[in-house]
């Protein structure tokens, strides 16, 4: 058997898809960058290489040899001072570096990670969008730099003949991170520092398991150059809080904040974060992106086609937060603060 390559190897839903691989007998390369940690892929029986897919040759070496590619390595970042270097040329142009290598290898198929950011959000909560969407509005550089290297996979598949899916995560949470992502970012934030308001909006939660579950079952049976959303359980922001009260102890927000008063709230974190060299915890690019906006995300046809199924979102949620406070994301003088639900023990 040839072995599976998985780019991004170590992050959170790369390392997640290597442990299924590894589970089901799949020998396995996980590429990392030469500066990566390892820690994520510790105990598994798998082949660690190191590379960038920003680098042709290390990335044809690391395709080389094998059968299938899993491609999840991006630059998921919501904030930089240069955000076409640092966000959108690595999803663009690392997305096209690895599909053509995967051609040049004679790869039998790929399943590139892309985002429901893709698909586009939307302010009637009541409207699930489908594979047949399209965001022609985007505002953060991330969700740009989405679209511009769902474009290059779709571009160079059709031109080689590569054959290819692409699966559309939700708001990925759950356990097995070892940094904090951006997404997981809003619960540790909210369990290390509570939220002093919320805004109207809502997200599909999902479980990173569910997500690597279903990336290996668009390799499976996902059909060519098809999309499939791999989301979960519709929340508004006003009901993750809630939740992630009952939770933690903790107290939700009670205060909702308009759009126009988080903009410019956004904007005078901008300022600030320019100033002191650090990130805000909030931009306009994310508020025009989001607020106000539901992530709401029709899972039906991957349900249908490949037999994909998900946890329930506080589910979801109570196995993040056992995570973070297992795994020491939650600050020593917070701990204290909190009052755990039974459910978080043994929760993953």
């Amino acid at each position: 058997m040839k072995p599976t390559l998985v780019t991004g190897a170590n992050g959170h839903l790369g390392n997640n898809i290597c442990r299924q691989l590894v589970e089901r007998g799949e020998q396995v390369r996980a590429m990392i960058r030469a500066s990566a940690d390892p820690a994520p892929l510790a105990g598994l029986d798998l082949e660690i290489v190191r590379g960038d897919i920003m680098d042709a040759a290390s990335t044809q070496a690391a395709t080389a040899g094998c059968g299938r590619v899993y491609h999840t390595a991006a630059a998921f970042v919501m904030w930089s001072t240069d955000p076409e270097r640092e966000i959108i040329q690595p999803c663009r142009d690392g997305t096209r570096i690895v599909m053509e290598a995967a051609a040049k290898a004679g790869i039998d198929k790929v399943v590139y990670t892309s985002t429901t950011g893709t698909i586009g959000f939307s302010a009637d909560p009541g409207t699930p969008a489908d594979e047949g969407y399209r965001n022609n509005d985007p505002h953060t550089a991330y969700v740009r730099g989405k679209i511009a290297a769902e474009e290059e996979a779709f571009a160079v598949a059709e031109r080689t003949k590569l054959a290819m899916s692409t699966i559309h995560p939700g708001l990925i949470l759950g356990p097995r991170f070892f940094k904090v992502s951006e997404s997981v970012k809003q619960i540790a934030d909210f369990v290390n520092q509570g939220a002093p308001a919320y805004f109207d909006g809502g997200f599909d939660i999902v479980d990173v398991a569910d997500v690597a579950r279903c990336s290996l079952l668009a390799m499976d049976k996902g059909g060519d150059r098809e999309r499939y959303i791999a989301s979960g359980e519709h929340m508004t922001i006003k009901q993750v809080f809630e939740t992630l009260a009952e939770l933690t102890g903790l107290k939700a927000p009670t205060l909702r904040l308009p759009t126009p008063v988080l903009r410019v709230a956004a904007g005078l974190m901008e300022v600030g974060a320019r100033v002191t060299g650090g990130r805000p915890m909030l931009d306009r690019q994310q508020v025009d992106e989001f607020v106000g906006k539901y992530s709401y995300f029709d899972s039906g046809k991957a349900e249908r086609e490949l037999g994909y199924t998900y946890l329930p979102a506080r589910t979801v949620l109570a196995r993040t937060v056992a995570w973070l406070v297992d795994r020491g994301f939650v600050e020593e003088k917070r701990k204290s603060a909190l009052r755990l639900d039974p459910s978080l023990k043994g929760a993953y």
